[in-house]
C-alpha cells in the first residue's frame, strides 16, 4: 500500500509546511482537498498555489500527490425535466471536472476525486443513478490521454461499496475507480471487509477514519473496524492509497495532526504488513 493522509487534518498551514509534515511522518503522499479556483478560504488548497511551484515542493519533500480531492456531484437536479437538458448548467459538474483534470496534470497527480451524492425530492433512484453516470461517462471523457483517473466515493444517497460498484457498471470506463470510506459504509450497516472485497482491483483509495459513537476519535481508538479493515487490506495484497481522515477542517476542537497523525500512519503501516507477511509465509 502507499499511505497518504488528507490535508482536512491540516487547514491552517501552507503547502511547504503540509509537506514538511509528510516527509516528517514518513507518509508516500498527501491528499490535496480542494475547493476550485475560487477558493479563499483552505490555506493548502493547491489551487492558491502555482503548479511548477507545488510540483517542486513535492519533489524537494519526496512527497506524492496522491489525489486532488474536490467537492464535485454530479446529482444536480434537471429542471424543466427534458428542456432542462439543453439550457442552464446542466454539465457544469462535467466542466469543473474537466478543470480539476486540468489542475491535477498540471501538478503531476493521477487521481481526481468526486461524488454522486443525492437523491432529490421524491425521485426514484433510478433517475437519480441515471443522471449520475451520464454525467460521469462525459467526466471520464475529459480523463482520456491525460494520465489522470476519476475517484468516485462513497457518500450521500450513494453511501455503500455496492453503490460504488453499481455506478462503475453502469459508467463503464477504465478511468473510473473507487474511493471507500470504511466508516461512511459502516454507518448505514455496511461490513467494510465486505466492501473491499467487491470492489476488488477497482479499489485505488481506502479512506480510514475512526469514531467512537458520533465523536471522532484517533485511528484505532474507535468503533470503526480500522486495524480489521487494514489487515484485510495486507491480506488481499492492495497496492493503492490508505489515506488517514482526521476532519480538522469540518469540526472544531479536535487535536492538532501532530498529535493524531503519526501513530495513526505507525499503526496503519504496522497492521498492512504483519498481515501481509503472515499470508506471504503462509
Amino acid at each position: 500500500m502507499k499511505l497518504a493522509f488528507s490535508t482536512v487534518a491540516t487547514p491552517e498551514r501552507t503547502l511547504d509546511r503540509v509537506l514538511d509534515f509528510a516527509r516528517r511522518v514518513d507518509v508516500d503522499g498527501v491528499e490535496f482537498r480542494t475547493f476550485g479556483d475560487d477558493s479563499s478560504h483552505f490555506t493548502p488548497d493547491p489551487c492558491l498555489t502555482s503548479f511548477p511551484k507545488i510540483r517542486g515542493m513535492c519533489a524537494d519533500a519526496g512527497v506524492q500527490p496522491a489525489c486532488l480531492a474536490t467537492s464535485i456531484a454530479f446529482d444536480e437536479p434537471v429542471s424543466p425535466p427534458v428542456v432542462g437538458r439543453l439550457l442552464g448548467d446542466y454539465n457544469r459538474s462535467v466542466m469543473a471536472t474537466r478543470r480539476m483534470i486540468e489542475v491535477a496534470t498540471q501538478i503531476e497527480c493521477p487521481l481526481v476525486r468526486v461524488f454522486g451524492f443525492e437523491l432529490h425530492g421524491r425521485e426514484s433512484r433510478r433517475a437519480g443513478m441515471r443522471r449520475v453516470v451520464e454525467r460521469l461517462q462525459l467526466a471520464c471523457a475529459c480523463a482520456r490521454n491525460t494520465g489522470v483517473r476519476l475517484l468516485i466515493e462513497n457518500g450521500g444517497s450513494f453511501p455503500t461499496a455496492e453503490d460504488l460498484a453499481e455506478i462503475m457498471d453502469r459508467t463503464g470506463s477504465s478511468l473510473l475507480a473507487a474511493a471507500y470510506s470504511p466508516a461512511v459504509g459502516q454507518a448505514v450497516g455496511e461490513d467494510p471487509i465486505a466492501g473491499i472485497n467487491l470492489l476488488g482491483q477497482r479499489l485505488e483509495s481506502v479512506k480510514i477514519k475512526d469514531f467512537r459513537g458520533t465523536t471522532p476519535v484517533p485511528v484505532g481508538e474507535g468503533e470503526m473496524r480500522c486495524e480489521e479493515t487494514i489487515r484485510r487490506l495486507g491480506q488481499v495484497g492492495y497496492r493503492g492509497w490508505v489515506v488517514i481522515e482526521w476532519d480538522r477542517m469540518w469540526l472544531s476542537g479536535l487535536a492538532d495532526a501532530e498529535q493524531v497523525i503519526p501513530q495513526a500512519v505507525q499503526s496503519a503501516a504496522r497492521w498492512y504488513y504483519s498481515a501481509a507477511g503472515s499470508v506471504a509465509v503462509a
